[in-house]
C-alpha cells in the first residue's frame, strides 16, 4: 500500500524520529528541532514521563532491536536514554548525531540488555585511515556503515526464526544522508564528491540529465546512484531474507523517510563550492515547494508503502491523510496492546490496512520547527515566533503556515495548488485554522523542556 498523503513529523531528524517514537506531534512534543551546532553535535535525551512504541511492544512480548541510528543520548543521560532504556533488547548502530554523519566510523555500539553492555562496541580500525583513494581500493576493506547495518540486520532476521515470541526491527539508515569520512573531532570534512566516490564508483549519468549551473554531472549522478545502489539492493536483501526464512507472509513491513530531501550539498573544486544537488536535479519533491528544514510540503512529505501479506491488497493506494506519528497506535493496535490515547496524538492504520477504512477520523495534522532548539533556547523563550514555524494541515485541502524566517503567514489550498504557488487572502479561514493551531500547541516550558541537551 502507497500512502500519497504521508507526513513525517517534522522538516528535519530529530524532532520527527522523536514524534514517531512516542506518538506525538510536534505542537505538543518537547522535541521541536534539532539542537543547532555548537562545537560538536548534542542530543536531547527522552524524558521519563514518554513511552516509547517500543516499550509498548517490549510489554507485549516482542523482542526489540534497533539497528543503525539513535540519537537521543546514552545511558548515562539524565535519565537515562540509550535504546536499551527505551524498550530495546538489543542495540547495534551509531548512539550519536554526530556519529550517524560518518560513512567511515572508527566505532559501533554493539549492545544487549541481556548482557547489560550499554556501553560496549566494536573498533573499526579498517576505517582509521579513511581516505578517498584508500577506500576505493576493494584490497583496504574499508566498512561503509550502510553495508554494516544490512549485514546485521540479516543476522537478526535469520536469529529469530527459529525463536516463539515475535519481533521488532528498527532498521535506521544513514544512508543517503551527507556525511563525512571520519568522526569530526578525528579528521577534517573532505568534499562530498571524494565522500560519494566510494559509496557509488559506477553511477552511469545521462547527457539528458539536468545538473545545477556549475556542477558536476559524473558526481551528481553518483549522489542518485547512493541511494538507488544501497537502499534499493539493500531493502531488497532483506525482503529476500525473509521470504528465505519463512517470514514473508506473517511480517509487516513499512518503509518511510524522516522528513524531506536535502538540496543544499555542495562540491569543492578548485576552491570552488559547487551545488551537486539540487532539489530539481531528480525531482527530488516531484514539484512540492521547499524542502528540509521547512513546512512547505518539500520539507515534510514522505514515501510510506507498507507490506502485510494477506492483510493489504497488492497495488493499493490511500489518500488519507497520514502522519508517521500514527506508528504509535498502529504498532499497539498490531500487537493488541492497550494506550492512553490522552496522551498521544496517533491514530491506530491497522483499518486503512485492511480496507475497513478508507480515512482516518482526523481533521488536521499540526507541526512546529523551531531552528536550533537547545543552541538558541534562550532567543526561543523570549520570543517563539521568531524561530519558531508552525503549520495546519486540514483533510479538506487547507494548510495554513507561518514562516518564522519571512515573518509571514500563508494560506494554501493543496487541492488546487499542491505546490504551494499562491497564498489565498481569506482572513475568516485564516482566523478558524489559527485557532486549530492555538488550540493544539503546546509551550515547550509547559511539557517539560529548559533546555537540556546531552553531551554526544
Amino acid at each position: 500500500m502507497v500512502f500519497t498523503k504521508a507526513y513525517a513529523p517534522s522538516s528535519v531528524c530529530g524532532p520527527s524520529r522523536a514524534s514517531i517514537l512516542f506518538g506525538q506531534n510536534t505542537g505538543r512534543s518537547p522535541f521541536r528541532g534539532n539542537t543547532g551546532r555548537k562545537g560538536i553535535y548534542s542530543d536531547y535525551a527522552i524524558p521519563e514521563n514518554l513511552t516509547t512504541f517500543v516499550e509498548v511492544l517490549k510489554d507485549s512480548g516482542y523482542n526489540t532491536t534497533l539497528i543503525g541510528k539513535w540519537g537521543f543520548g546514552g545511558h548515562d543521560s539524565v535519565p537515562p536514554s540509550h535504546p536499551l532504556d527505551k524498550g530495546f533488547d538489543s542495540f547495534y548502530g551509531l548512539l550519536t548525531h554526530e556519529d550517524s554523519h560518518v560513512f567511515f566510523p572508527h566505532r559501533i555500539h554493539d549492545n544487549s540488555k541481556e548482557n547489560n553492555n550499554y556501553e560496549a562496541n566494536v573498533r573499526l580500525p579498517e576505517n582509521n585511515l579513511a581516505t578517498a583513494a584508500r577506500c576505493s581500493s576493494s584490497s583496504n576493506g574499508c566498512s561503509f556503515i550502510h553495508d554494516l547495518l544490512t549485514t546485521r540486520a540479516v543476522t537478526y532476521i535469520q536469529e529469530r526464526t527459529s525463536q516463539q515470541n515475535p519481533f521488532f526491527l528498527f532498521l535506521s539508515y544513514t544512508t543517503p544522508h551527507v556525511g563525512s569520512w571520519k568522526p569530526e573531532k578525528e579528521g577534517s570534512r573532505l568534499s562530498f564528491a571524494e565522500r560519494v566516490r566510494k559509496i557509488a564508483p559506477d553511477a552511469v549519468c545521462p547527457n539528458s540529465m539536468w545538473v545545477p549551473t556549475g556542477a558536476l554531472r559524473i558526481d551528481a549522478c553518483r549522489h542518485k546512484a547512493a541511494i538507488t545502489n544501497y537502499l534499493d539492493r539493500d531493502i531488497g536483501t532483506i525482503l529476500d531474507t525473509l521470504e528465505e526464512n519463512g517470514l514473508s507472509e506473517s511480517t509487516v513491513i513499512l518503509f518511510a523517510a524522516d522528513n524531506g530531501p536535502n538540496g543544499n550539498i555542495n562540491i569543492n573544486v578548485n576552491k570552488q563550492r559547487r551545488k551537486v544537488h539540487d532539489l530539481r536535479t531528480f525531482n527530488s519533491t516531484s514539484g512540492q515547494r521547499g524542502g528540509k528544514r521547512t513546512l512547505f510540503e518539500g520539507g515534510l512529505r514522505t514515501p510510506f508503502i507498507v507490506q502485510w501479506k494477506g492483510h493489504i491488497k497488492p497495488g493499493s493506494v490511500s489518500e488519507s491523510l497520514v502522519s508517521l506519528v500514527d506508528l504509535f497506535a498502529t504498532f499497539a493496535d498490531l500487537a493488541q496492546a492497550d494506550i492512553d490515547r490522552s496522551k498521544v496524538d496517533s491514530l491506530s492504520l491497522v483499518p486503512v490496512f485492511k480496507g475497513l477504512e478508507t480515512e482516518l477520523e482526523r481533521e488536521y495534522l499540526h507541526f512546529e520547527y523551531c531552528d536550533q532548539q537547545s543552541l538558541r533556547w534562550n532567543d526561543i523563550k523570549k520570543n517563539p515566533s521568531s524561530l519558531c514555524s508552525w503549520a495546519i494541515v486540514k483533510k479538506d485541502g487547507y494548510k495554513l503556515q507561518y514562516n518564522h524566517k519571512e515573518k509571514r503567514t500563508y494560506l494554501f489550498n493543496l487541492r488546487t495548488d499542491p505546490s504551494e504557488k499562491n497564498s489565498l487572502h481569506r482572513p475568516q479561514r485564516i482566523v478558524n485554522m489559527r485557532a486549530l493551531y492555538q488550540s493544539s500547541h503546546f509551550p515547550l516550558e509547559e511539557v517539560g523542556y529548559h533546555g537540556q541537551t546531552v553531551k554526544g
